[in-house]
């Protein structure tokens, strides 16, 4: 699975800081070793090619020309949607946790790192352990605080396989 070392990475970076500190670095980070759009936030992953001047966690899944690295967007995802290496980006002012509020002008933003008994693990920066890379273990609230999830390719299916199911080149 090609999203492990993305995910090996993050784990390598518990209770460190990546970037500027904000949860947009980790996302940037994380996007960086995957081969992604260059998303910046302090990272050495600077800022290449962009829609527009957005700097916020509720738009990476619109912000970045995500189809031209084979990632896929799904806006409000359902729970079933939801993938394992994916970055989740919840709205502004969304319900991340029964203790967390995702800031009301930025949203917030981690990447998933498992999905069991109906929830999601994830690594995320800025939220309740503070400007650190932590883990946690998520309720689904529901589709509606989730802005969008970002899906790196799985070239162990191949291109052609991804060019197949929507992502078009």
């Amino acid at each position: 699975m090609i999203e492990q070392k993305g995910l090996n990475h993050l784990k390598s970076l518990m209770n460190q800081s990546i970037g500027n500190l904000q949860c947009y670095a980790l996302s940037a980070e994380y996007a960086g070793i995957m081969i992604g759009p260059d998303m910046g936030a302090g990272t050495k992953y600077e800022i290449k090619v962009r829609y527009g001047n957005v700097f916020s966690a509720a738009d990476i899944g619109s912000a970045y020309q995500w189809p031209l690295y084979l990632w896929s967007v799904i806006e409000e995802p359902s729970y079933d949607q939801l993938e394992v290496g994916a970055i989740i980006n919840w709205k502004r002012g969304a319900k991340v946790s029964d203790f967390f509020t995702a800031h009301e002008g930025f949203g917030h933003t981690g990447v998933i790192r498992g999905l069991k008994n109906g929830k999601v693990q994830t690594y995320e920066q800025n939220a309740e352990s503070g400007e650190i890379v932590a883990e946690y273990d998520r309720e689904f609230f529901d589709s509606q605080q989730i802005a969008s999830i970002c899906i790196p390719p799985d070239f162990e299916k191949g291109v052609m396989n991804i060019w197949q199911n929507g992502t078009s080149l």
